[in-house]
């Protein structure tokens, strides 16, 4: 009998001592996951402050997007969000880097409207997996929130932190956010990061056929030219507006060869609809973009403009001037109804009739909806 009840205790001994140790080893590894992602933001910061020093080029994106919201002649409210994402490239032979396996390691999101703002930092590894977000709101009474987020593996919450008016809280509904809401806002500056870094044939093209009765020729040229008119002159008075609607993209890179730049400008309108008495819903209709993508080599500098109609997003007009090694070379597309090309005017051997714009429009519209989807 005494040998059973000793066997018993040490069999339970042996259970509890298992538990604990269990526990234990959670533990350590919680601890180890936070101090190896405090490592790599140390070293993701290091990254930061030396982009573009050292002799290398650097390597980042900028958007900001205003979206701001008129309420009263005499009360408009300035929306205004800044993005900047940080990426890598493997380097191959002579320090050079290489066109693909551009990834994206830290993207910083400043976010501010009628007193208010929004910091947020979000932190990656080389896949894209999200490792670590913080996040910092201020109210336009002073009161400031802030939480932070580590992921383990698969990108499961292991650890999350938050503050009050600077003094430590367990409740994260206060805060305004989640682990899964960060998660999510990650993914979708990814895709966002993806589309304008990796190009596919997963975007659809502007203007697919939607078997309309086309508009005369003449008629339809005519039109054209006066949308065309119209939105540069939407865009002048843009640019002097209290209350800008507008994107603007800046990605400094280098592959194979000298750093190059791509600038996006995006203009559009906003369609507000009352949906519910004290509810409305705003679209965004892009109305004009332009391109323009150039490097110091051989005098590499290529301008495009994208049209589309109003309160669409079906392209009329597409227009290119290509310059390099001393030559220049021009496109102008116009499109019906329906997105096929109707005139062609250019002074180069090549002409698809509009084909590669209309993929490179669908492209960039795909990224204007993704931007504000993240809003």
């Amino acid at each position: 009998m005494k040998a059973m009840r000793k066997c018993l205790l040490l069999a339970l001994a042996a259970l509890i001592w298992g538990s604990l140790g269990s526990t234990a080893l959670a533990q350590t590894s919680k601890a180890e996951v936070v101090k190896q992602i405090r490592k790599k933001y140390a070293e993701a910061k290091k990254d930061i402050a030396d982009n573009g020093k050292n002799g290398q080029a650097p390597l980042d994106i900028t958007i900001r997007i205003d979206d701001g919201t008129e309420v009263s002649e005499d009360f408009i409210i300035n929306d205004i969000t800044d993005l900047t994402f940080y990426f890598k490239r493997p380097q191959v032979d002579g320090g050079l880097y290489s066109a693909d396996g551009a990834s994206c390691y830290f993207i910083i999101r400043n976010w501010s409207a009628y007193g208010h703002s929004n910091y947020r930092e979000m932190l990656f590894d080389g896949k894209g997996r999200l490792l670590f977000s913080f996040i910092r709101s201020e109210t336009h009474a002073g009161v400031v929130t802030e939480s932070r987020y580590y992921y383990g593996a698969n990108e499961k919450p292991v650890e999350h932190l938050h503050k009050i008016g600077g003094k430590e809280t367990t409740d994260e509904t206060l805060t305004g956010t989640g682990a899964d809401t960060e998660l999510a806002m990650a993914h979708k500056y990814q895709e966002i990061f993806d589309a304008l870094m990796k190009p596919s044939s997963k975007a659809v093209a502007a203007n697919q056929a939607k078997k309309t009765t086309a508009t005369p020729k003449a008629d339809r040229m005519s039109f054209i030219r006066s949308q065309y008119a119209e939105a540069k002159e939407k865009q002048t008075k843009n640019e002097k507006s209290e209350l800008p609607l507008d994107v603007h993209v800046v990605i400094r890179d280098q592959t194979m060869g000298p750093p190059e730049t791509l600038e996006l400008n995006y203009y559009f309108d906003q369609v507000t609809d009352q949906v519910e008495p004290d509810a409305v819903s705003v679209d965004n209709y892009c109305y004009f973009i332009s391109e323009h993508h150039h490097n110091n080599r051989m005098g590499f500098d290529n301008y495009s403009e994208f049209l589309f109609a109003q309160k669409s997003h079906d392209l009329i007009f597409s227009y290119t001037c290509a310059r390099e090694e001393g030559e220049k070379n021009e496109w102008r597309y116009y499109y019906d109804e329906n997105g096929k090309c109707i005139e062609v005017k250019t002074d180069a051997a090549e002409n698809d009739k509009g084909t590669a714009d209309k993929e490179t429009a669908g492209r960039y519209l795909d990224i204007f909806k993704k931007l504000f989807e993240t809003e």
